[in-house]
């Protein structure tokens, strides 16, 4: 037995046998073989390319359709664009025409413009680029090997402990994740994309940890991630002792008796269908109903879509919220089927990208799947009243037609999500006819750092939004939650209280904490409560040393 550490990723603990994933592109492959001997052929080689960027590009769509978060599938998008995108093909046939093979060629073109990110001095703008060099690399390998061992995927078969030096999400996404107990890598980047898709899979992780792929195929590993060890052949005795060790599990989640706000999980892969049903006590504080269909080769029926909702709502206690967010496919969550967009009318353009057509069959089907329960609908990405109108008028004669039918149904409440800056500046307005506001912090983050790439710091540009956005609602009596990647921070606990803030959905992986937060911060126990005070002192920040204050004096002061 010997032990090593590491940096822990996603807490938690787990054994199995280990696999020591090697790096893709370590063999020498048949092309390669050929073109050291200087046969190429031009036109085999563009073949090769064109056919491979397309797969690879596919690849990563289909990954898409399993247990990825929405920053990962953004990640994928754009690496999907760079490896299809004209001009990179067109200088990439000028150099197999001049005689390079396809992955030369590759190299030199892809990992050449890449070097502008890892270059930079912005730490974010360098960690974005060190992943996408690694799956524009992974993509290159398949060039380098040959079609067998292109095709040939890891087959997990038992619980399994995954090792390597370094990993993609898009290698990891590529494996029976179920089985995958948890995950160690020498290298890793804490706050990587694959670092999102353990925390939201729930897998206890460890990067950094040095000598981890000396570790032997088939040697018992237990993974200590909450104290960010990695014990390998461990005694029996010490394995039982530390997997049965107490910890805040989702079982804690049950008592809600402390919290003075509504603490429900977002939901969104399909994995998230099996999750633990204490989850599911609070209510279910945010379905991204898209997520659900994603996979679907054409466009789902109404019955389709009920049977789906209905099969979650049902676990959802009679007590607890339901809130389900209408399709949002902007970005690169494209489905397989083809989507119809309005060419005229209120949702000419509207920013979730999707029709009316389709918009109606999901709100009937929503209704349809909690008869008798109440469902918050939330509409996204709304940005002019025009929308906001027909939306909610395209509900009420849904609830109306249903009606007519004799079918039972959910009543509703209307939800606005404000993640657009036009929804913030118009947030009064909204507010007058929506039941609740929940702010995207994710998407207003992108607007508020603009042009430069959101970082990890709570700007004074965004925490004003979010009061401007409270403010509107406080004006009208309307109740504010909040989504997105700062909902689950505990130190800001005490400033969305501060401004009203009552309802918080985050990520199943967050939950636990968040609830932690909530209940050992005194601070953090406030009761939510908009203050007109503490709204004017955030819209006099300018600086981020300001907002760094103001937080720090929250959480130590009151």
């Amino acid at each position: 037995m010997y032990t090593l550490s590491g940096i822990t990723i996603a807490e938690g603990v787990a054994a199995g046998e280990a696999l020591i994933l090697k790096p893709q592109g370590d063999q020498v492959s048949l092309f390669e073989q050929e073109n050291n001997l200087g046969i190429i052929d031009p036109a085999h080689e563009l073949a090769r390319f064109q056919k491979a960027s397309l797969q690879f590009a596919e690849r990563l769509r289909n990954v898409l359709l399993g247990p990825a978060p929405d920053s990962v599938r953004d990640l994928f998008g754009a690496v999907s664009a760079y490896l299809t995108d004209p001009e990179n093909t067109k200088h990439i046939k000028e150099l197999i025409d001049k005689g390079e093979s396809a992955a030369n060629a590759c190299k030199k073109v892809f990992l050449q413009n890449l070097q502008v990110f890892t270059n930079s001095e912005d730490a974010e703008l360098k960690a974005q680029g060190r992943e996408l060099t690694a799956l524009a690399r992974e993509f290159i390998a398949t060039l380098e090997l040959n079609a067998k061992e292109v095709l040939e995927e890891t087959a997990l078969t038992k619980p399994t402990v995954i090792i390597a030096n370094d990993l993609t999400p898009a290698r990891f996404l590529c494996l029976r994740t179920d089985l995958v107990s948890a995950v160690v890598l020498e290298g890793g980047l804490s706050s990587g994309h694959l670092g999102t898709v353990l925390r939201e899979l729930r897998i206890p992780s460890i990067f950094s940890v040095i000598g981890a792929t000396s570790i032997s195929d088939g040697e018992h590993v237990l993974v200590d991630a909450s104290n960010g060890n990695v014990i390998v052949e461990p005694p029996t005795d010490t394995t039982q002792e530390i997997l049965n060790r107490p910890t805040f599990s989702d079982e804690d989640l049950e008592d809600d008796s402390d919290l003075n706000v509504t603490l429900a999980p977002s939901i969104g892969a399909m994995r998230e269908l099996e999750v633990n049903s204490g989850l599911l006590n609070h209510g279910l504080g945010l379905l991204r109903s898209e997520f659900l269909f994603l996979g679907s080769k054409i466009e789902p029926s109404e019955d389709e879509m009920t049977e789906v909702f209905s099969a979650l709502f049902k676990r959802v206690p009679n007590f607890a919220p339901i809130s389900a967010r209408t399709f949002d496919f902007a970005g690169d969550k494209k489905p397989f089927f083809c989507i119809n967009t309005d060419e005229s009318g209120p949702l000419k353009g509207y920013g979730a990208n999707v029709g009316s057509e389709l918009l109606k069959k999901e709100l009937r089907s929503l209704l349809r799947a909690a008869p008798n329960r109440e469902i918050s609908i939330i509409f996204p990405l709304i940005s002019r009243m025009s929308e906001a109108n027909y939306l909610t008028s395209m509900l009420c004669d849904v609830a109306d037609e249903l009606d007519f039918e004799n079918q039972k149904r959910a009543s509703f409440k209307v939800v606005f999500m404000i993640e657009t800056p036009a929804a913030v500046l118009s947030a009064e307005a909204f507010a007058s006819i929506s039941s609740m506001f929940l702010i995207g912090t994710s998407s207003l983050d992108e607007y508020a750092s603009a042009p430069r790439t959101p970082g990890d710091a709570f700007t004074p540009a965004l925490a004003k939004m979010i009061a401007m956005a409270c403010k509107g609602a406080a004006d009208c009596g309307v109740q504010v939650g909040i989504a997105g990647r700062y909902a689950h921070r505990t130190e800001l606990l005490p400033f969305f209280l501060k401004l009203g803030i009552s309802y918080f959905t985050v990520d199943s992986y967050s939950l636990t904490k968040l609830k932690q937060g909530l209940e050992q911060n005194p601070v953090a126990n406030l009761e939510p409560k908009f203050e007109q005070s503490f709204y004017e002192e955030v819209m006099s920040l300018a600086t981020g040393r300001e907002i760094s204050t103001l937080i720090n004096n929250l959480n130590f002061n009151g």
